[in-house]
């Protein structure tokens, strides 16, 4: 069941929000665990038996290593049997599957991002960062809860728990939920799949038939879907779980106003970025540390490995490890630039400058073309389309500069290409800001339930005459 599908708009959301607000505040965590298996069971009906006994392991594993009454020896063994069951999955859905001739095998709905709940969840009780919850109810909520299922946030137990236990109903908090829900369906219905025949068709074609306007249509075409579809269900998600009081953590923050790479990856999926951080970088860095390994080796080996991991959590095949070094190489170098930058001020006894408007401006081309490079690499299916790809864009495969396909394609798209730039950029938040410093408040009031009921009537009407299509992360 997808977000934007009638039957969850039309019927499992309202009945689910309904019955939730009917029942005494004792039975709704129930009820939200039971909302979210049967959520599950409509996406995934013969896989169901994954997620429960998923969940049913990982409550074990989470008795098993928690308490100090438990020798270092036995919770060490736990915790890698741990990783063996949840790795282990992952890894044969993913891979094993895939190498033995399964290829058309799909991945179990949301399997990478339960994973990475359940996984945190054990090693959080391993370091001792929180006692194990003794209800199962509890640890199946948080590992199934429906909003994040299938594609995040990514939550840490730590954070959920605290709205699990203690929540109150709050309009202002159940209202921006509501708004949240509808630019989600918006930017998913209205932007993203707009823009999948043009990608789809650029993509599709041979290299010497793609001219050059098609193939860099297709492209930035490309780069609007796949943050819209994205930001759109996390849009949903965070509204949902507004709705029922859980405030789960945002996603994404303007990636496409970045000055950097590193500030990129910064601003995108951010829950996985922290997620990479606690439970791989960190743990890498401090043994590099144990070894006595200098500072900078210690940041390349703990990077090294955090990249690997995306690359690989990206697909199968040596095109996602050459995506995930790919990134690797720029954010490491831009961290050794900016380490003698600050060795060589402080030699030279130079104070660090704000950064001019040129500078800022030829950081963002820098960084637009890097991620240009990057994701085409991310949605071509192999390393010889992407190759075909790249010449295509720069008038090398014995293409044509532009077509008629272009030109229609190209009024088709302009609309959601346009908002999509516009909307990718703090346009929208910064001159909100500046209308109500100027006294507009009353304005903005006034408009923000026009604006946001034409966004939901648009949606809404791409619901009904559109066909179906998942999110684009549903295959992680």
């Amino acid at each position: 069941m997808s977000f934007t599908s009638l039957e969850f708009i039309f019927v499992f959301f309202p009945l689910c929000v309904a019955g939730y607000y009917i029942l005494p505040k004792r039975c709704r965590n129930v009820f939200l665990l039971a909302a979210s298996l049967i959520f599950y069971a409509a996406g995934e009906p013969g896989r169901m038996y994954i997620l429960v006994l998923g969940i049913i392991v990982n409550y074990i594993f989470g008795i098993l290593l928690s308490g100090n009454s438990r020798s270092a020896n036995l919770r060490r063994a736990v915790l890698v049997l741990s990783f063996i069951y949840n790795f282990g999955i992952l890894f044969y859905y993913k891979y094993l599957m895939y190498r033995y001739g399964a290829s058309n095998v799909s991945l179990p709905l949301g399997l990478s991002f339960f994973t990475f709940r359940t996984v945190s969840y054990c090693l959080d009780v391993y370091w001792e960062m929180m006692p194990a919850n003794k209800s199962l109810s509890d640890v199946a909520l948080y590992i199934s809860f429906f909003p994040q299922i299938s594609m995040g946030p990514i939550s840490r137990y730590t954070d959920f728990a605290g709205d699990m236990y203690d929540r109150t109903f709050d309009a202002e908090e159940f209202f921006d939920g509501i708004k949240r829900i509808i630019a989600g369906l918006f930017k998913k219905l209205v932007i993203a799949d707009t823009l999948l025949g043009t990608i789809n068709l650029s993509f599709g074609m041979d290299a010497d038939k793609r001219s050059v306007s098609l193939a860099w249509l297709g492209l930035i075409a490309f780069l609007i879907q796949l943050y819209f579809d994205f930001m759109g269900y996390t849009d949903i998600a965070i509204g949902i779980g507004k709705l029922f009081g859980f405030r789960l953590p945002e996603n994404f923050d303007h990636p496409y106003a970045a000055e950097s790479v590193t500030d990129f990856w910064n601003r995108w999926h951010m829950t996985l970025g922290i997620w990479m951080k606690n439970y791989i970088y960190i743990p890498i860095f401090r043994a590099c540390q144990l070894k006595k390994f200098k500072q900078i080796r210690c940041y390349l080996l703990a990077s090294l490995g955090v990249w690997l991991f995306v690359g690989a959590w990206h697909g199968v095949g040596m095109k996602t490890i050459y995506y995930g070094l790919y990134y690797y190489v720029l954010i490491a170098g831009e961290r050794l630039y900016a380490d003698w930058k600050k060795a060589r001020r402080k030699r030279l006894g130079l104070k660090k400058k704000p950064q001019s408007l040129p500078s800022k401006i030829g950081a963002h081309v820098y960084m637009i073309i890097a991620i240009f490079i990057g994701q085409l690499l991310f949605r071509c299916e192999s390393l010889g389309q992407y190759g075909d790809y790249i010449l295509s864009l720069l008038h090398l495969s014995g293409n044509a500069l532009t077509q008629t396909e272009t030109a229609f394609y190209l009024r088709q798209d302009a609309v959601p290409v346009l908002m999509g730039i516009i909307f990718s950029m703090p346009v929208v938040p910064y001159a909100v800001k500046k209308i109500k410093e100027r006294g507009g408040e009353k304005i903005i009031s006034i408009l923000t339930p026009v604006v946001y009921g034409v966004m939901l009537i648009t949606a809404f009407s791409f619901a009904f005459t559109s066909t179906y299509r998942s999110f684009v992360y549903f295959q992680f």
